[in-house]
């Protein structure tokens, strides 16, 4: 049905360079295969290097984050660049970044230019600009046969000390590729901005309180849907700040006991059309409470509970409740877990569906200080559950094949260490088909 094999080798960490600096690096390779295709993919078979570098003293610091993934089947090939700069801290109270470096602000905001930022004993002021690396979709847009830049420019305040807070402010722009049909394309240029700002607080010695709130512009593509219009250009409309968030977490420790509750809401609106009876307006906009507690008797039991609950902007509603142990004695090790998933109130909803899915793992294997292993078998729900699907669909599976993991599988693991190296195997089997995946791993870490 789907196979699916993914190798990382030679993992590379920590290595000293001077007695004053450090080098850490982590270099791997991993190939993808899917023989059955998805709803939205085709067949798949790809291999990948990727490689994370970085050197830094007390004054300086050289990142750089590649992947290059080339498809074994003639497929689009993705080659991406995430990070090269350069960190200059060796004068007193300023920093200068240049180069490919992240930038706070929207989801992939990668920057191609350079930042300046002032330091003082608790606080920190920077303004950086450039051109964006990334568009939303991730393609890329300097380093190319037709380079094609989108201005980026912001500022970051972070202060340190008892209390973390940040506020960033970041515009820029955004491509936009909307398909017509019949192999035509309209890309259009949208603006952008984006506002975040978070807060961590310790209260006394076992409570902490992080907070965070994020508003970016969210742009709408409108179809014309009505016979006489159906070759009309689509529409983009930009809504500045059209999409905002907000969160909090409270962690509480006490002895053996931890309870952590977090609460969060988003409001945005993903899409929508002129004719409501074709398609229903994608709604992205819910909120959130999760509440989690853990329980610790040294180290031969541990039991973690956890319910979450989520309300759709569209009544939709999802509750999710997880309960797992884990019993250690010697070498023995022992874990069970059992909980359930589900997405409700989709009623007439085109697309949606109501789903119930049970979630459930166990394992049992050996633990040492130098080596793992462990076999057993797990369920866990999909992203995409509740999308409605075709008859047959749920018989064949073919969602995405991407989403192995989101399924009934039994696994075996196995992990080992030997002074400065180490090395793992992972294997999944689908229990409902043919699927499988492996993930073979070699480092060394000093």
């Amino acid at each position: 049905m789907r196979p699916d094999l993914v190798i990382a080798a030679l993992i590379v960490g920590g290595a000293p360079a001077r007695a004053d600096s450090t080098v850490s690096a982590l270099v791997a390779v991993d190939s993808y295969i899917a023989t059955t295709p998805g709803i939205t993919t085709d067949n798949a078979a790809d291999v990948a290097w990727s490689a994370h570098l970085e050197w830094k003293d007390a004054a300086r610091q050289v990142v750089l984050d590649a992947v290059d993934r080339e498809s074994l089947i003639g497929t689009t090939p993705r080659r991406e660049l995430h990070e090269l700069s350069y960190v200059d801290r060796s004068i007193d109270h300023l920093a200068f970044t240049v180069g490919r470096f992240r930038v706070p602000g929207g989801f992939w905001l990668i920057a191609d230019g350079g930042e300046i930022a002032a330091r003082w004993s608790s606080l920190e002021l920077g303004v950086f600009g450039g051109s964006r690396s990334f568009t939303n979709a991730r393609v890329e847009t300097l380093l190319t046969a037709s380079p094609a830049p989108l201005p980026l420019v912001g500022a970051a305040l972070t202060t340190r000390g008892p209390i973390q807070a940040a506020l960033s402010y970041a515009a820029t722009s955004d491509r936009v590729e909307i398909y017509r049909g019949l192999g035509v394309s309209d890309n259009i240029k949208t603006p952008e901005q984006f506002v975040d700002a978070e807060l961590l607080a310790p209260i006394g010695d076992h409570l902490y309180i992080t907070g965070g709130a994020t508003a970016g512009s969210r742009y709408l593509v409108s179809y014309a849907t009505t016979p006489a219009r159906i070759a009309d250009n689509p529409q983009l409309d930009n809504i500045w700040f059209g999409s905002q968030a907000v969160y909090g977490l409270v962690d509480w420790r006490m002895g053996e006991l931890r309870i952590d509750g977090t609460a969060a809401a988003m409001r945005t609106k993903l899409g929508q059309v002129a004719d409501a009876a074709a398609l229903a307006a994608l709604d992205g906009s819910f909120v959130e409470a999760t509440l989690r507690a853990t329980w610790r008797r040294g180290r031969a039991w541990r039991v973690d509970a956890r319910y979450r609950a989520r309300v759709f902007g569209d009544h939709r509603y999802a509750q999710r409740a997880q309960v797992t142990a884990q019993w250690r004695r010697g070498m023995l090790d022992v874990q069970l877990g059992a909980g359930f998933d589900s997405d409700q109130g989709a009623g007439t909803l085109p697309g949606l569906a109501n789903t119930r899915t049970l979630l459930y793992r166990a394992s049992i294997g050996l633990k040492t200080a130098r080596a793992e292993l462990a076999i057993g078998a797990a369920a866990v729900a999909a992203i995409g559950d509740e999308v409605s699907t075709n008859p047959g669909d749920e018989v064949d599976d073919q969602r995405a094949p991407y989403t192995l993991e989101a399924r009934s599988y039994g696994f075996a693991r196995t992990f080992l260490t030997h002074g400065a190296w180490f090395g793992g195997f992972d294997f999944e089997l689908d229990l409902h088909g043919a699927g499988a995946r492996a993930l073979i791993q070699i480092g060394w870490s000093r």
